[in-house]
C-alpha cells in the first residue's frame, strides 16, 4: 500500500491531491515582459495543450493580443507590447524604427502605436494589429544591447527616417541621433549605401548636413541656403576660446571675419535660463570683438531670400570694416 507525504499510510476515506500536469500561470510566467507574453508555439513547448490555452483565454486569465500571441498579465506595458510584437513575428525578428529607438532619449521619437518588426525575407508572417512586419532582404544582426531584440541603432534611425516625409523632420532625427551618440554619421552613411536612391533623398541630405557640422534642422537649413548663395566657407558649431579657459560654441562662424550667426531656435530658448545663456554668449563674443547677428528658424523658413540677402550685406560690411577681402 502506498504512503502519504508524511510517510504514513492514509486512512480509509482520506482524499489524496490530484495533479493534472498543468502548472499554474505564476509557475510558468515571471514578472518580465518576455515572460508575460507567449505565442501558441511557446505555450505548447511549456506543456500546455491547445485546450488549456483556449480555456485561459475564455476565462479572461489570458488575452489574445495578436494572432497566436497571448498576454498573461493584467495591463500591457510598453515592454509587453514589444515582447508581443517579437513573439508574433517569430524567431529571428528584430524591432526597428521608432519601436527600437523610443527609449534612447531622442526628443523627436516617441513610442509608436504601431511597432515595426523586421523578419527574414523568406518568412511568411504578415502585419497584424499593432505590428508592422517588413520582410528584409538584408537582415541585420541583432544589436548587442540590453532589452528586446533590436536592429543596430543606425539601421533603426535609417528605417525611421525613410518613413518621415518632411526634410526638417529627417534633419532633426539625424542630428539628435548623432549628438546623443545613438549612432555616427559614418554608420548612417554605411546604411545609405544599401538604400535605393528613390525615397532616400531627404536622409542623404540630412546625413551630409550633419556630417558638415549641423546640430539641428534649423542650422542645417540655414547652412544649405548659405552654401547655395556662395557665402561659404564658414564653420558650423565652431569652438571659440575665451580668456580664462572657457569657451563658447558659435552656430555658424566666419573666423577670418570674426563674424557669428546664431540660430535662435525655440527648442533651445523656451526657458529663461536658455535665453540667458544666449545673451551671455553674445556678450562674451562681443567682448572679443566678434560681430554677432541672430535669426530665428521661422524667419529663415518664411523669408529665405531675405535671410540670405541680409547675411550677405552684413558679411560685406564686416569685410569692409576689417579690410579683409570677401567674395561679392
Amino acid at each position: 500500500m502506498s504512503t502519504g507525504r508524511n510517510g504514513r499510510t492514509p486512512g480509509r476515506g482520506t482524499l489524496l491531491p490530484v495533479h493534472f500536469g498543468i502548472p499554474d500561470d505564476p509557475a510558468i510566467f515571471g514578472p518580465s515582459p518576455a515572460s508575460r507574453v507567449l505565442s501558441t508555439a511557446g505555450a505548447l513547448q511549456r506543456g500546455l495543450t491547445e485546450a488549456a490555452i483556449e480555456h485561459r483565454v475564455r476565462s479572461g486569465r489570458w488575452q489574445r493580443v495578436l494572432p497566436h500571441t497571448y498576454f498573461t498579465g493584467g495591463t500591457m506595458t510598453w515592454g509587453d507590447r514589444q515582447a508581443a510584437a517579437l513573439a508574433y513575428a517569430g524567431d529571428g525578428a528584430l524591432l526597428s524604427g521608432a519601436a527600437a529607438l523610443a527609449d534612447e532619449g531622442l526628443r523627436c521619437v516617441s513610442r509608436p502605436d504601431r511597432l515595426l518588426v523586421l523578419v527574414p525575407y523568406h518568412r511568411g508572417v504578415t502585419s497584424a494589429g499593432f505590428v508592422q512586419v517588413r520582410r528584409a532582404i538584408r537582415m541585420p544582426p541583432r544589436a548587442l544591447l540590453p532589452g528586446p531584440a533590436r536592429v543596430p541603432l543606425a539601421r533603426a534611425v535609417t528605417d525611421l527616417a525613410l518613413e518621415r516625409r518632411q526634410l526638417d523632420d529627417v534633419r532633426t532625427l539625424v542630428a539628435q541621433a548623432v549628438r546623443a551618440r545613438v549612432c555616427t554619421v559614418d554608420e548612417l552613411a554605411a546604411e545609405l549605401q544599401h538604400c535605393a536612391r528613390r525615397g532616400s533623398r531627404h536622409l542623404r541630405q540630412a546625413v551630409d548636413e550633419v556630417g558638415g557640422g549641423a546640430w539641428s534642422a534649423p542650422e542645417a537649413r540655414a547652412a544649405t541656403l548659405l552654401h547655395r548663395a556662395g557665402l561659404a566657407p564658414f564653420q558650423q558649431n565652431w569652438t571659440i576660446l575665451l580668456p580664462g579657459g572657457g569657451y563658447v560654441v558659435a552656430d555658424i562662424c566666419w573666423p577670418e571675419l570674426m563674424a557669428v550667426l546664431e540660430i535662435d531656435s525655440v527648442e533651445w530658448h523656451s526657458e529663461p535660463v536658455d535665453a540667458d545663456a544666449t545673451d551671455d554668449k553674445h556678450v562674451a563674443l562681443s567682448t572679443l570683438h566678434y560681430s554677432v547677428i541672430h535669426r530665428t528658424p521661422a524667419y529663415i523658413q518664411r523669408k529665405p531670400e531675405a535671410f540670405v540677402a541680409g547675411v550677405r550685406a552684413w558679411l560685406l560690411a564686416r569685410a569692409d570694416e576689417l579690410g579683409v577681402p570677401f567674395g561679392r
